[in-house]
């Protein structure tokens, strides 16, 4: 809890900088940031697959809409930077908390008409991993409690679909 307040409030700093700045000049900035390798592989034989992608973050909905767009998920769900006349106020909506990021895999999961042991939970961190029933895959652990909260941990997307063919 106390790590989500500390990025919650990180968050708010962050927005309050950017004030006054306008909104196409921060996605030309954000539009540099590449995604990661293997992304678009994974994705690519994910959506052959006719799995459903969803990018859940507690980040920004900039950087995710840009990657749902970028890899063909089906849904991005993140914060949204108010802004007013193209410009950024501030201000910023929390869509995605740490803490209630795994009541909005439940809600993805009846959207998707899915089970929890049907959801692959992807994450680098463990309050992306909090649901036992799904399938927790660790990328790029930033602690070691998010180890011991995967099923498996990897360090390359690709390593993505071993997992789920393995389950």
């Amino acid at each position: 809890m106390e790590w989500a307040n500390y990025l919650h409030g990180m968050a708010k700093a962050d927005a309050k900088c950017w004030s006054g700045i306008p909104v196409a000049q921060l996605e030309d900035a954000l539009d540099k940031i590449p995604l990661r390798k293997g992304a678009k592989k994974l994705f690519r034989t994910l959506n052959d697959r006719r799995v459903n992608t969803v990018i859940l973050s507690a980040g920004l909905s900039i950087l995710a809409n840009r990657a749902r767009e970028e890899l063909n998920a089906d849904l991005a769900i993140a914060n949204d930077l108010v802004s007013r006349d193209g410009r950024l106020t501030g201000e910023i909506k929390v869509n995605v908390s740490l803490t209630e990021k795994m009541s909005l895999v439940k809600r993805i999961a009846t959207i998707f008409d899915l089970q929890c042991k049907q959801i692959a939970l992807v994450g680098d961190r463990s309050n992306d991993l909090t649901i036992p029933e799904c399938i927790r895959i660790a990328i790029y652990p930033k602690d070691i409690n998010t180890i011991r909260n995967a099923d498996f941990v990897i360090d390359d997307l690709i390593r993505i679909l071993d997992v789920l063919d393995s389950t």
